[in-house]
């Protein structure tokens, strides 16, 4: 292992919860009921915006489309988000990363001003070396671009890179990248079958003891 890959929403924060919370609230206003496992395989891709459609089509019986949800969702969620503390063991990856002398990438579908306030606002700017966007790169996860991309900028080898994900699409992505992957689910993702090739970690705390990174970090 050469360098540590962060995913952000569901890992960094758990934003995935607070989004699926304001959709069931809203959907709930309305008299229609909606449950974390109906969202769960849609987080962790930009490339899904179709079958977010079709679930609020199947929800209501086709009465309400996700645009006329959105300004219910506007007033909602990123109120939500932005309440959001860190996750446990962001700061204590970072900080093992740091002693290591490993470099650290972000590799995030988030939009890059509201990502660059959610790291103002907890005191992360300075902590990665390299940060990827979903809008930089041709395709979103699952495919590899993101990761094959924040490894290139950070000058290591794909197959060097332990990747930190909370979801199947982004586990899908760093695989296809021929990254190593520990998948630490979200409340929302845990719900999710996992790829078998992705190491599972209950906790970001976890990961620091995890075979995978001392195995790495030993023979780096």
């Amino acid at each position: 292992m050469q360098a540590v890959i962060f995913d952000f929403d569901g890992l960094i924060i758990d934003s995935e919860h607070a989004i699926a919370r304001g959709f069931i609230e809203v959907l709930a206003a309305r008299g229609f009921p909606l449950s974390l496992e109906q969202m769960a395989h849609l987080f962790g891709s930009t490339e899904v915006d179709h079958l977010w459609d079709d679930l609020i089509a199947d929800c209501t019986g086709g009465a309400v489309s996700i645009d006329e949800l959105g300004p219910d969702l506007v007033r909602t969620i990123p109120a939500m988000i932005d309440a959001l503390p860190l996750l446990p063991g962001v700061l204590e990856v970072l900080g093992a990363a740091n002693t290591a002398g490993l470099p650290v990438a972000l590799a995030t579908g988030q939009e890059s001003g509201r990502l660059r306030e959610h790291l103002h606002r907890h005191g992360l700017t300075d902590r990665f070396d390299v940060i990827v966007t979903a809008g930089e790169v041709p395709r979103g996860k699952p495919a590899p671009d993101i990761f094959l991309e924040a490894a290139r900028r950070l000058d290591v080898m794909p197959a060097h890179c332990l990747v930190l994900e909370d979801s199947v699409h982004g586990c899908e992505a760093a695989i296809a990248a021929g990254m190593t992957v520990v998948a630490c689910p979200s409340a929302v993702t845990a719900h999710c079958d996992f790829p078998a090739l992705a190491a599972r970690v209950d906790s970001l705390l976890d990961v620091v003891h995890h075979p995978l990174w001392l195995a790495g970090h030993t023979g780096r």
